[in-house]
């Protein structure tokens, strides 16, 4: 009876594995972007990658074995560009920020990524009209 209780269990337990609730996935955020040049203030939403991968911490670190520790990052990703509202004539107005299409757990790109998490605290604008 035992045997047969587990045998029916084992697809319940592979497929809750499997089904992350927290995966590396697409999800809404919101930018904040604030101009003291152009009086002005506004919230832009987009797509950016947040969630969990699969990785395992070891137990001893080689000094000459890379460690790899994957994180969620865009896979694909476009940029587009608003303009500022309130800028005086001759001063950039546009912003240009990525908009994620895809993610993936992969390694971190230091050198042209900000690796840190995104920040669950909405930041908003200090002093400055709201557009």
């Amino acid at each position: 009876m035992l045997i047969t209780v587990l045998v029916m269990l084992l697809p319940v337990l592979v497929g809750a594995e499997s089904e992350c609730k927290a995966c590396c996935d697409l999800t809404n955020i919101s930018i904040t972007v604030e101009s003291e040049e152009c009086g002005s203030c506004i919230s832009i939403s987009t797509t950016s990658c947040a969630g969990l991968c699969q990785t395992q911490e070891r137990a001893y670190r080689s000094p000459v074995a890379p460690y790899v520790q994957n994180t969620c990052n865009f896979r694909e990703w476009r940029y587009e560009t608003v303009e500022l509202p309130g800028c005086p004539a001759g001063l950039d107005a546009s912003f240009t920020y990525p908009v994620a299409l895809s993610c993936e757990c992969s390694q971190c790109d230091t050198d042209s990524t900000d690796c840190g998490a995104l920040s669950a605290h909405h930041s908003g604008c200090h002093a400055l009209p709201h557009y």
